[in-house]
């Protein structure tokens, strides 16, 4: 299987996973079993490729809590 397409189904299961309650990085070292290994570099950057894209989806809340960081919750 040619690099470029194995880096793509990583990305692809990264992105899938990343949303969904399991773990990704799990997922992403069960596929590694099939496709080519790659790097521990590689694995850090998708990781962090997929970190930053939940923060610019959750964005007005991620600052939301830093303006607020230190005022408590309100308990209803």
């Amino acid at each position: 299987m040619p690099d470029w397409l194995a880096v793509i189904l990583l990305g692809l299961i990264e992105g899938v996973t990343e949303f969904l309650p399991v773990s990704s990085t799990g997922h992403l070292l069960i596929a590694e079993h099939w496709l080519a290994r790659q790097t521990d570099l590689f694995n850090i950057v998708i990781q962090s490729g997929a970190v930053l894209a939940v923060l610019m989806v959750f964005y007005r809340r991620v600052l939301e809590l830093l303006r607020n960081w230190r005022e408590p919750a309100a308990s209803e």
